[in-house]
């Protein structure tokens, strides 16, 4: 399940998963359970390991043909050394005698003669068996020949054979011992007689590494023994002939001379996993089978149990670390994946390495990891989208329409999840076509762009707006080609066709998750703003110069002095005309540029401004008697400010207290930093307003009782909060009649500069 987020139901069953795959094949490995499996491999590949076995190596049968000829078994022991005596003959490089002389012949002469054959050969070696269980509660006997034959022999070595559960013998303990005493296998006594040192099946340092423990033994070094074909194999002389002296010299001379038993009836067959059907393979040739594996060095170590298990836990791994990382095909790819390479690394191993590594644990944990983990993801599968559904069915409806369309519950699991899928797809139809149908219904031309920067999505407007002119459809297409079709307008964030001007905005698109996936476009035609805004100029323009010079000329008529001068009440009135609309032009272009003329944002002090405002106001303030005082903090009052409209504002509010202030009066002007903000306060001592007036203040064009007698136009406290509010700040007024007024401002303070 690859992907950014994982349910964490999931995470949790595949941890779930790996435990128990990981528990289930341990059991598998440390438990032998998978034994008679790993046989069954074993044995088909033995089937490729049949080869011609060594030359060095011959059988002296003691056959079926030997025993009619010599008389019924067991011989006398004067025909073992009769036969020794003539074996000497042909000077085999060493004699492993297969043959138990553990209880004295009632002819000690004899067993005299048999060792002193044994003495003038030179190179024989001779089986000890071990009686399970021993005599008095001893879990064993070890049982050597009798002393005379093993004081003969050349060496001692004993003849156990390891059999499968299904009875098969494939391999061997080349060491036993008790924790006192070794005793090695007899033909890893007859290797250390021919060639001076032992096998290198287990080196030195391992040598001493035991198998497990089995009637008070310890068996150390294990084999598997590869068979060089099935029985009769080696080349064979049977012991009457050799009696006889019919065997050449050559067949003998300088050979591994094995003797032992292959006649029918006398017990020492075995089954192997090349000897097939009913057929069995005597012990001798067993015995064979292992003396060419050493020399040879084709003989197999099994791997120990500790990395066995390892072996078999990498598989069941690898395919567990690709449930989290791959899609279900990959894993599959991945899963008969490794069941080859499982198959095909314990086939190298054993063909080229000469080491078995069992793979039907690793195997069976494969077969049994997958449906398992299948049918968790399933069920977890289930579980989270069963309950998402839940959780989505429950959320509030967006569309009142279609709230009804719930899923109503039954009582099978399988019918609920249905039911609840169903509903969910319902409600998701119907809130994509609400969605489309809004996006169509826009008058601004939309465009959803992916990541890639392509058009997804575009509603009729834009439709209209690009595949009019270019005659190919907007989707599929990138959006910067759409828009380059467009000209360039005034502002930089402006786009004209045909004489319309279109406003450009961008609006990123971001996942539940936070994560971009793509933005909207949006084209408003702002061509009706645009002419809106040149008529204001326009209009502007009529009011700053074509209304004004008309009373501005008639307050210099009235300056002039001359015959003929209107009377001075005339005259009066018609000056109080023309100030009263005279400032009304100029406060209305004042509060018209304070709306639209972009900010000429200087670092300003606020004290230093405010100052100034009082200043400019003193000749006023004087010839009313009215106070004015100006008093800043010990900090500094720093604001990001158009310096013009700031100032303008200051003097608005400085000359509203001295205008609305009587003789003896006064005006405070206070500017501090508070924390975040610089605070400036105006304050006079005056009148003060009803709080019903207080409520109009800010209305454009709304005079108070006090203003009414003044030549006010109502615009300059509009003007004031416009200015505040472009700069990001905050105007507020308290008053009480008959006690003045407080006009409190609030703009955010650039600390240190910034």
């Amino acid at each position: 399940m690859a992907g950014p987020a994982r349910p964490r139901r999931l995470v949790f069953e595949w941890a779930l998963v790996a435990a128990v795959s990981t528990v289930a094949v341990a059991l598998l490995v440390l438990g032998h359970l998978t034994v008679r499996a790993d046989n069954v491999v074993y044995d088909l590949l033995s089937q490729a390991g049949v080869h011609a076995p060594q030359d060095d190596i011959v059988i002296v049968a003691i056959d079926n043909r030997s025993v009619q000829e010599l008389g019924r078994w067991p011989w006398p022991r004067v025909r073992h050394a009769e036969m020794l005596r003539r074996l000497a003959a042909y000077k085999p490089r060493a004699v492993a005698y297969d043959v138990l002389f553990v209880d004295p012949d009632p002819d000690p002469a004899q067993d005299a003669d048999l060792a002193s054959a044994i003495r003038g050969l030179g190179k024989v070696l001779l089986p000890v068996t071990f009686d399970v269980p021993g005599e008095n509660g001893a879990p064993f006997r070890l049982t050597p020949p009798v002393p005379p034959l093993r004081a003969a022999a050349a060496g001692l070595g004993q003849v156990n054979l390891q059999f499968d559960p299904d009875g098969v013998v494939r391999r061997a303990m080349l060491a036993e011992d008790d924790g006192t005493t070794t005793w090695p296998l007899l033909m890893e006594s007859a290797y250390r007689l021919v060639n001076g040192r032992h096998s290198s099946v287990w080196d030195e340092a391992s040598g001493r590494a035991r198998d497990g423990k089995t009637m008070g033994l310890w068996r150390s070094r294990p084999m598997l023994i590869p068979f060089a074909g099935p029985p009769g194999h080696f080349r064979t002389v049977a012991f009457s002939d050799l009696l006889r002296g019919q065997t050449p010299p050559a067949f003998l001379r300088n050979k591994l001379v094995l003797v032992g038993a292959t006649a029918d009836g006398l017990g020492d067959r075995y089954s192997t996993p090349l000897s097939g059907g009913q057929e069995v393979m005597p012990g001798v040739e067993v015995q064979a089978n292992v003396m060419d594996a050493l020399l040879t060095g084709r003989a197999i170590r099994p791997l120990s149990t500790p990395l066995a298990l390892l072996a078999s836990l990498v598989p069941v791994w690898l395919m567990l670390t690709g449930f989290l990382t791959l899609r279900p095909r990959a894993n599959m790819v991945l899963g008969v994946g490794l069941v080859l390479l499982v198959l095909a690394g314990s086939a190298a191993a054993l063909v080229l390495g000469r080491l078995w590594i069992p793979p039907a644990a690793a195997l069976l944990g494969l077969v049994l990891v997958y449906p398992f983990w299948s049918w968790r993801r399933l069920e977890a599968s289930s579980a989270y989208m069963l309950a998402e559904l839940k959780r989505f069915g429950e959320e509030p409806e967006l569309l009142p329409a279609i709230a009804g369309q719930r899923a109503e519950m039954g009582e099978d699991v399988v019918a609920r999840e249905v039911q609840l899928m169903r509903a969910a797809v319902g409600r998701m139809r119907e809130l994509r076509r609400f969605v489309d149908d809004t996006l169509q219904g826009l008058p601004d031309a939309v465009m959803v762009v992916g990541l890639e920067g392509e058009v997804s999505l575009a509603n009729r407007a834009a439709r209209r707006l690009f595949e009019g002119p270019t005659g190919q459809s907007c989707q599929g297409r990138p959006v910067a080609t759409l828009l380059d079709t467009l000209g360039k307008g005034e502002a930089d964030d402006e786009l004209t066709m045909a004489g319309s001007v279109f406003q450009l905005r961008r609006e990123p698109l971001t996942s539940t998750r936070g994560e971009a996936i793509g933005e909207i476009v949006r084209l408003t035609d702002i061509s009706a703003l645009r002419a809106a805004a040149r008529q204001r100029e326009q209009v502007l323009q009529l009011l700053s110069h074509d209304m004004r010079s008309p009373q501005v000329s008639i307050l210099a008529l009235l300056d002039e002095p001359g015959a003929d001068r209107p009377t001075a009440k005339l005259a009066r009135r018609i000056e109080t005309y023309a100030r009263r609309t005279l400032a009304l032009a100029d406060d209305f272009v004042h509060l018209a540029r304070a709306e639209s003329v972009p900010l000429d944002l200087e670092l300003l002090d606020l004290s230093a401004l405010t100052m100034e405002a009082a200043d400019d106001l003193w000749p006023q303030a004087k010839a009313k008697g009215v106070a004015v005082t100006s008093e800043a903090g010990e900090d500094e009052c720093l604001v990001l400010a158009d310096r013009s409209l700031m100032t303008r504002a200051l003097i608005n509010l400085v000359g509203n207290g001295v205008k609305y202030t009587p003789q003896g009066g006064k005006v405070d002007c206070a500017v501090a930093a508070e924390g975040d903000e610089v605070v400036v306060r105006i304050a006079d001592t005056g009148g003060g307003m009803a709080p019903a007036q207080l409520a109009r203040l800010f209305e454009r064009f709304h005079r108070g009782a006090a203003a009414k007698s003044s030549d006010g136009v109502g615009l300059g406290l509009a003007f004031v909060q416009t200015v505040v509010e472009r700069h990001g700040g905050r105007m507020s007024c308290d008053s009480v009649e008959g006690e003045g007024s407080t006009f409190t401002l609030r703009f955010a303070r650039a600390l240190d500069g910034a």
